[in-house]
């Protein structure tokens, strides 16, 4: 079976390969940038070690629906897009860079959480090892 990657995992990988696609062409008339970057499911997945189509389904019944929102106006703002303006799927690069932060700030919390519990565990151990041997 592939390795399944984790949501970190994969907006990671994206954000690494296509950082310097975005920003892309400047469109319409006020030349605003395209916050869509088309994104190549194949290369993504070949490089986290996973197939293809669990790549997709991760991006398209995942994390697209966890993320997407709307706005005030109605407007619906989508994580992931399926061949959008026929440039094949996309994701929206500026709202996965912001994801992305918010997962490393939880992981580096968490490190930080497991590496104080490690150096009181190994404290206590010491001192437990230091009171035994006092005894003898």
């Amino acid at each position: 079976m592939s390795k399944l990657p984790t949501d970190r995992q994969v907006l990671k990988c994206i954000f690494e390969m296509y950082k310097n696609k975005y920003p892309g062409e400047k469109v319409g008339a006020k030349g605003e940038n395209d916050p869509f970057v088309p994104v190549d499911l194949r290369a993504v997945a070949a490089r986290l070690g996973t197939k293809p189509e669990l790549l997709f389904g991760h991006l398209y019944y995942h994390l697209d629906p966890k993320h997407r929102y709307k706005r005030d106006n109605g407007a619906e703002v989508n994580l992931f897009i399926l061949n959008i303006e026929n440039k094949g799927h996309s994701v929206h690069f500026p709202y996965l860079a912001a994801i992305l932060a918010g997962h490393d700030q939880e992981h580096r919390k968490q490190l930080l959480s497991i590496s104080l519990s490690l150096l009181a565990l190994t404290i206590s151990i010491a001192s437990l090892l230091a009171n035994l041997l006092s005894k003898h």
